[in-house]
């Protein structure tokens, strides 16, 4: 019955994301991307994600694709959503689809370098868990299925080629401090490629 709750919940969600996305769009001046990205999923909590340089990485693998449309502006920030497909390759694998909300600063230059900062929150639903997620959900007795999405990311482009982006984000899921579940569901440092147009 939880279960289907959480796949209920995760299908409303989504589709609010993209109902207000159509509305919004008809008087915007939109910004629309697509991305691929991937890495490896790791072996501690989402602050430790951050420490790329430690050898803190289980050998299941993160790869996904995804969409972006900026639908607000102002001054140097955007607002706007994005959806997700990803497939977590490892034992067992599962599926993943993700949308929520991006945030994100316009560009710090540095000559013909763009920096772009930004961070997209919403929610998740996995077809299963995998790895430390599996063990966490056992240890805590809370479903990982239906969890909140958090994606901070830095994005890096040139004034030659503006319309590729490549880009880091750490991939996380969790229960939101107990708001859904009492876990940290999973985290996968990733690297991407990102297409504007």
């Amino acid at each position: 019955m939880i279960k289907i709750w959480h796949k209920k919940a995760a299908i409303a969600a989504a589709t609010g994301i993209l109902l207000s996305t159509s509305v919004l769009a008809q008087d915007a001046n939109t910004d629309e991307n697509v991305f691929v990205f991937g890495g490896p999923l790791t072996k501690g909590y989402f602050g430790d994600a951050f420490l790329v340089w430690e050898d803190n990485y289980e050998s299941n693998f993160f790869a996904g694709v995804g969409y972006q449309r900026f639908l607000y502006e102002y001054l140097d920030f955007q607002m706007g959503v994005e959806v997700g497909l990803g497939v977590r390759v490892g034992s067992p694998s599962s599926g993943e689809a993700w949308a929520g909300i991006v945030n994100r600063l316009m560009k710090f230059e540095i000559g013909e370098v763009n920096i772009v900062p930004s961070i997209t929150g919403g929610f998740s639903v996995v077809t299963d868990t995998i790895g430390v997620e599996t063990e966490r959900t056992a240890a805590s007795g809370d479903s990982a299925a239906f969890l909140y999405y958090l994606a901070p990311e830095v994005s890096v482009s040139l004034d030659s080629q503006p319309e590729w982006e490549a880009f880091g984000r750490i991939q996380h899921r969790s229960g939101g401090f107990g708001t859904i579940a009492h876990i940290d569901g999973s985290n996968a440092v990733t690297v991407g490629l990102r297409y504007k147009f």
